[in-house]
């Protein structure tokens, strides 16, 4: 659940943890057209959502996430969508290691699997 400004002053939400994409503002501001946020390949929504559904569920903090992703734009610059979503897969893997909950080897070797069809890219 992504929840706005709004949500979280009113208490819409059941005590959800704050995961409030709009405060993502100016370099780190999630692509948006006509006001909605755009994916242009299905992987990019799907780190949106790893990302924001992990948030939720207590795996790490909003604000470090946060952190992670301006700082990941900055080190490694991002001109348009799929630039930004690379730099959000790098907050995110940032903000998992930050409280020891991915190995980077580990990584390495499931994109591995993929790039050989060891495993199967359907899920």
């Amino acid at each position: 659940m992504i929840m706005h400004s709004a949500d979280r002053e009113s208490g819409v939400g059941g005590g959800e943890v704050d995961v409030d994409v709009s405060s993502l503002q100016d370099d780190v501001a999630v692509p948006r057209r006509n006001g909605e946020v755009v994916f242009e390949s299905p992987w990019q929504s799907r780190a949106f959502g790893m990302a924001v559904a992990l948030c939720r569920d207590g795996y790490f903090e909003w604000d470090d996430f946060r952190a992670n992703l301006a700082r990941a734009i900055v080190d490694r610059g991002q001109d348009g969508v799929d630039d930004y979503y690379l730099r959000w897969l790098d907050a995110l893997e940032a903000s998992l290691s930050g409280r020891g909950l991915y190995q980077r080897a580990e990584l390495e070797a499931r994109e591995h699997e993929y790039h050989v069809h060891a495993r199967d890219e359907v899920f």
